[in-house]
């Protein structure tokens, strides 16, 4: 009987064992890929980011933006710039921090405010300033590093509210808020690993959603361009990228100047829930915002998650499509 030469039996592909039961050697597997190995959610949370970064989870938005304002420095009694589409617990945060809050204007694009416009208006703010807070446009990833920069520039402290922008942040070179993918609780990041030990917020317990997070992704993008498609030639108009290059839960769009509000009120009749962004109190002291006012108007927030199915969707759409007939 013939036999197979050495040559022969080296090229034949060699058996695999069995994968093993026992768990995870986490000190194993970090010699092996040269990076430590988290089971923890703030080291898996650290992981994500591209540069060496300190993270810490946190129970409540308005706590832990409270907290890294105190930690950062910012003095009570004194005055904070803020996004004049800030949501509430963002002004509630500052608020807790002991500052009032001074809205400013965005820009008419991006729907965040730039730091060419804050270097602009700082001069008018009212005084003590003590702090900046700016907004991640409902998941839109703002220039981080631009904020960085005007941080050196200026001193002051600076926080990026991103409840939304779990999808986008991956470098934290100003401190971040960033919402969790479980829909509960935020986390805190920054690459100064001295203001993340010194926060005292109270630490997240629950669920993450870290692990379903992959998942959750592919469906948020899915829903998204399903609802791209479902509204095609209505005279609605998306953000840019969203369901595309990023996503978010929060599906914000634009309709015919001034008609925000007649949709909405159409669209609760109907019982659903719909947000009028970027309706401030007019009690709040502020800048002029003619962009805010003027999208205030046309944007509005729709009621949108991983989880609606293609007849969800199709029967939002539907009545989307009625209520914009109707104004």
């Amino acid at each position: 009987m013939p036999t197979l030469s050495a040559a022969v039996l080296a090229s034949q592909p060699k058996s695999v064992a069995p994968a093993s039961s026992a768990p995870l050697d986490f000190d194993a597997l970090e010699k092996a890929f040269g990076a430590p190995v988290c089971d923890d959610l703030n080291g898996r949370l650290a992981q994500r980011f591209s540069r060496t970064t300190a993270v810490r989870a946190c129970a409540d938005r308005a706590a832990a933006t409270a907290d890294l304002l105190a930690a950062q420095g910012a003095r009570p009694g004194g005055v904070c710039i803020v996004s004049a589409l800030a949501g509430r617990e963002t002004l509630e945060g500052v608020a807790a921090a002991g500052l009032t809050p001074w809205l400013v204007d965005v820009d008419p694009f991006t729907w965040m405010v730039d730091t060419a416009h804050l270097r602009e208006r700082m001069a008018e703010a009212p005084c003590p300033l003590e702090a900046i807070v700016t907004t991640c446009a409902f998941g839109r990833a703002p220039d981080l590093l631009a904020l960085a920069a005007f941080q050196a520039e200026t001193g002051l402290p600076i926080v990026v509210d991103a409840a939304f922008g779990f999808d986008v942040i991956m470098d934290a070179p100003v401190p971040v808020v960033v919402g969790l993918p479980g829909g509960e609780g935020v986390f805190v990041a920054a690459e100064d690993a001295d203001l993340i030990a010194r926060l005292t917020a109270p630490a997240f317990e629950g669920d993450d959603g870290l692990d379903g997070w992959t998942l959750k992704r592919q469906q948020l993008a899915t829903n998204a361009q399903r609802l791209r498609m479902l509204l095609l030639g209505s005279p609605v108009a998306f953000q840019p990228g969203w369901g595309l290059s990023w996503v978010s839960s929060a599906c914000v769009v634009s309709v015919a100047e001034g008609c925000a509000p007649a949709v909405a009120a159409l669209l609760a009749v109907e019982g659903r829930f719909v947000t009028c962004v970027g309706v401030r109190d007019p009690e709040a002291a502020a800048d002029s915002v003619p962009v805010v006012d003027h999208l205030a108007g046309k944007m509005l927030g729709l009621p949108f998650a991983a989880d609606l199915d293609i007849a969800d969707l199709d029967d939002l759409a539907e009545a989307v499509r009625r209520a914009v007939a109707q104004v």
